[in-house]
């Protein structure tokens, strides 16, 4: 499987965990695993390192997730979910820092095909 292949299963495995949520742990699992696998090959592809931040900000790994959109924005990242996953994974950390500088960053960003927001529940604070 290639890199663009990775990265379009683990998008389907999440969408299919928010239809059926007993297949969260199955496949967060096997997604993350799947990220890390690409990670090893390919570790600075911006697809990869932002869904694997989006895989561990929605596991509740907030801070190491920070780590991965802050990667692929210094690689030079302009997609919409760098910033946007960036800022809710700094909200759901200790520090809140710049969350809202990041958040509103990404309102003039584009998406990008292979990656997707984070869940986010503004009112879970």
């Amino acid at each position: 499987m290639n890199i663009d292949d990775i990265n379009k299963k683990v998008k389907a495995l999440v969408d299919e965990t928010w239809k059926d949520s007993s297949k969260w742990h199955q496949n967060f699992g096997e997604a993350k695993k799947l990220l890390e696998e690409a990670l090893e090959h390919s570790p600075n592809d911006e697809s990869t390192l932002i869904n694997y931040g989006t895989v561990l900000c929605d596991m509740g790994n907030h801070t190491e997730a920070t780590e991965y959109f802050r990667k692929a924005i210094d690689h030079g990242s302009e997609n919409k979910h760098a910033f946007y996953n960036l800022g809710v994974a700094l909200i759901n950390s200790s520090t809140h820092e710049n969350s809202m500088i990041y958040m509103k960053k990404a309102k003039s960003k584009q998406s990008g095909a292979l990656t997707w927001e984070t869940y986010f529940d503004p009112m879970g604070h």
